[in-house]
């Protein structure tokens, strides 16, 4: 059975308390009041087994002789009753009821409702509480001014259809009840007394009568049988243990249970007491127990394991206990417990959840196939369908090519805020992937970074924390693409910018903010390579010659522009010569594609302010076409910026910053001309470089990177994709070359 919360050995709960109402007299159902009726009937058995069908995620709640209510943990007022004769089920929605062995209160008709006979009757007409349910009766408690000596309150009663009596034998000030089954003859009142303090009391059932009281530590487990009283308390070591006391003596004994933190589960059959922990505390008790019966006359006898996986246990009126849980090769659902043939207690499997005991999955996994455009999702989700949610569950996915990883743990579904969800296929673990690299769970430490392009491999391993069955693993693969990106030189969608050392070093910086966690990731830098001195300019272009990565172009010292081919890897092929002449230019940009052909073009502004149009071939060769002029006047600026497109008019768009610092933005029309100007703001002159990036922040808008040579730090502006106010002109820090002393960014 799939069960995602502590136990409750009393039959009901403060969350399940109803008003009801209390009169005197006999108890009988008028002609008039309609009997409420089940909303669903499903006939279910278990062929194979033999058994009964339960609802899966169902808590039981009450076992009687003729079946069980339980609860869908989902929502704990839907409850339904399986019956044990022919393997239906009733469910109950919209009410909170009371129930306890086969009998249920109806809050909407103040009516109690016998599950075995089909007998009814009708609560008295009185402000009343039900409190629980015990043998045949069922228990209100009334606080009220009488005039007839005997008091205010509050008193505790008990009803069958043939009346009510008032229970005696309580302690003067004792309120706050709660009743639940005991044995045969005993009902489990839990009452506060006047000294604050928690007791639990046997109601003789026949006298109406509380004939014996304990004093406890609280409203946790507690047990009876006809000869033995028990419950759970700590000793000063922090160590829970059982005490048990025999009936009508002083004998007393205590039997360690483990961990306080386990907050152990009890019961009594015959001479056993029975104790087990459930699974969402199964990380306190190693090893796990799952539900144990011990002698109590035999000090020696091993424990007898009765499930291998426990859920909840609660009195049946057949004489035993019946718990929730399951055992490896019968699956989950409920376990009646009584004493076997030589006194020692037996589990017999009676209702069948439809779930294994090990972990399994219920429906077919959600995760990618084929090949999966990072451009076009912003996250990937995975999702494995368990069939428990106390499961730790580890997933790596693999870069092939790089060895890298993405390694994501979940240790329970409750950690996700959702383990009282219903999930009747199963709980989702796996995470939605935002296409990084590095820890899921502590996003931004050093080993970081965007998600390669190109194949994974992906693992998943889900392990119970009880250790009841083995692991299961699962496996497959995918393919990662995005589309070539200007500043992309190791092929992992995140912008690198470039930089050379005062050593003739080129370096490649990548930094990026993640949108998921708004928050940046200082990935290291890579160095390219040395001899980069001669060069007195290098762009970053795009994918000029058609490998799907991205080049750059470096112009020497004689004016003789060069080509470097990407190699996806982070650094380039060999260098080949595009031409001579270009020392004639002042002002170079490249990367984002303004002709509309989908190759990346460049731009270059001659010194006397004429600005060219290079537009690019897609060839390593010769890179580009025959210059193309596109107009004058360009030598008031003293820098020019291809950011793409920032304006959301679909082509590539063209920044220029004044003598004065002004920046100033020029729209693409797709054909290699753009329109007049606009003004973006002043006090862009403190800044060195000016670089269109690309998408630095992950929000899918284009974005500016400047490096403001005073202090050497760089920063970004961050687009906002209109026309009016491209970026937001609140500048935000990055960690780009935040240290050593760099120049001649592209």
């Amino acid at each position: 059975m799939l069960s995602l919360r502590v136990p409750r050995l009393a039959i009901t709960s403060a969350a399940t308390v109803l008003a009801v109402t209390l009169g005197a007299g006999a108890l009988t159902v008028p002609a008039a009041v309609a009997a409420p009726g089940p909303v669903t009937a499903a006939a279910g058995a278990e062929a194979e087994q033999g058994v009964a069908r339960m609802p899966v995620n169902h808590a039981i709640e009450a076992g009687g002789g003729a079946g069980f209510f339980s609860t869908y943990l989902g929502d704990p007022a839907k409850v339904t009753w399986t019956s044990y004769k022919d393997g239906t089920t009733s469910s109950f929605g919209g009410d909170l009821m009371v129930a306890g062995g086969d009998l249920y209160v109806d809050h909407q008709y103040k009516t109690v409702v016998d599950m075995a006979t089909g007998a009814r009757y009708r609560l008295p007409e009185h402000d009343a509480q039900a409190v629980g349910i015990a043998g045949p009766y069922v228990f209100t408690t009334l606080t009220l001014d009488t005039t007839d000596g005997t008091g205010s309150g509050p008193f505790l009663s008990a009803h069958t259809s043939q009346g009510t009596r008032r229970i005696t034998g309580l302690p003067a000030g004792a309120e706050d009840f709660k009743v639940r089954p005991g044995t045969d003859e005993h009902g489990v009142v839990t009452f506060t007394g006047a000294d604050g303090a928690r007791y639990h009391g046997l109601v003789d059932l026949e006298a109406g009568k509380v004939t014996e009281t304990y004093r406890t530590p609280g409203t946790g487990a507690f047990a009876v049988s006809d000869t033995r009283v028990a419950w759970v308390e700590n000793d000063a070591a922090g160590t829970a243990q059982a005490v048990v006391v025999t009936r009508g003596t002083t004998d007393r004994r205590t039997v360690a249970l483990g961990p306080a933190k386990s907050q152990p589960v009890i019961g009594l059959v015959g001479d056993w007491l029975l104790d087990g922990v459930v699974p969402r505390l199964a990380k306190e008790a190693t090893p796990y127990p799952g539900l144990r019966a011990r002698s109590l006359t035999a000090a020696t006898a091993a424990p007898v394991k009765l499930l291998d996986r426990f859920e909840e246990l609660v009195p049946d009126t057949s004489g035993g206990m019946l718990a929730g849980g399951g055992r490896l090769g019968t699956g989950d659902g409920a376990y009646r417990v009584t004493a076997g043939a030589d006194g020692k207690p037996v589990a017999t499997f009676v209702a069948a959840s439809g779930s294994p005991t090990e972990t399994a999955e219920m429906k077919p996994a959600r995760v990618p196939a084929g090949t999966v455009n990072l451009d076009d999702a912003s996250t990937v989700s995975f999702d494995w369908y368990l069939n428990n949610w106390d499961t730790k569950v580890t997933v790596q996915l693999r870069h092939v090519r790089t060895g890298r990883t993405y390694d994501w743990v979940m240790d329970g579904y409750d950690e996700a805020g959702g383990w009282d969800s219903y999930y009747g296929e199963g709980f989702p673990f796996g995470p939605a992937w935002s296409g990084t690299l590095g820890n899921a769970n502590r996003f931004g430490e050093p080993n970081t970074r965007m998600a390669y392009n190109g194949a994974y491999t992906w693992e998943m391993t889900a392990e119970p924390w009880t250790g009841v069955g083995p692991a299961l693993k699962r496996s497959g693969s995918f393919t990662v693409t995005r589309s070539a990106k200007p500043h992309d030189f190791d092929d992992d969608g995140a912008p690198d910018l470039l930089a050379r050392d005062a050593s003739g070093v080129l370096w490649s910086d990548t930094g990026f903010r993640n949108s998921r966690y708004s928050n940046e990731v200082d990935v290291p830098k890579t160095r390219i390579g040395g001899g980069w001195q001669i060069y007195d300019r290098i762009e970053a272009t795009g994918d000029l010659a058609g490998s799907a990565h991205a080049d750059i172009v470096a112009r020497d010292k004689a004016g003789v522009l060069w080509l470097y081919q990407g190699n996806g890897l982070g650094g380039f092929a060999g260098r080949v010569q595009v031409g001579g002449g270009w020392q004639t230019y002042d002002k170079l940009t490249g990367g984002s594609d303004f002709t509309g052909d989908g190759r990346p073009d460049l731009l270059a502004a001659d010194k006397t302010g004429v600005l060219w149009l290079y537009k690019a071939t897609g060839s390593t060769t010769k890179p580009f076409e025959t210059r193309k002029r596109i107009g004058s006047g360009w030598g008031v600026y003293n820098q020019i910026t291809a950011p793409g497109n920032i304006a959301g008019a679909g082509a590539g768009d063209l920044l220029a910053r004044d003598k004065d610092g002004v920046l100033w933005m020029y729209l693409g029309k797709g054909d290699g001309t753009f329109t007049k100007r606009s003004l973006i703001g002043g006090g862009f002159g403190r800044y060195g470089e000016l670089v269109g990036s690309g998408d630095y922040d992950g929000d899918g808008r284009n974005d500016l990177l400047a490096y403001e040579s005073a202090t050497k730090r760089t920063y970004y502006f961050s687009g906002t994709g209109g026309r009016d106010v491209p970026f937001r002109l609140a500048r935000v820090s990055t960690t780009l070359y935040a240290s050593g002393s760099h120049d001649l960014f592209g």
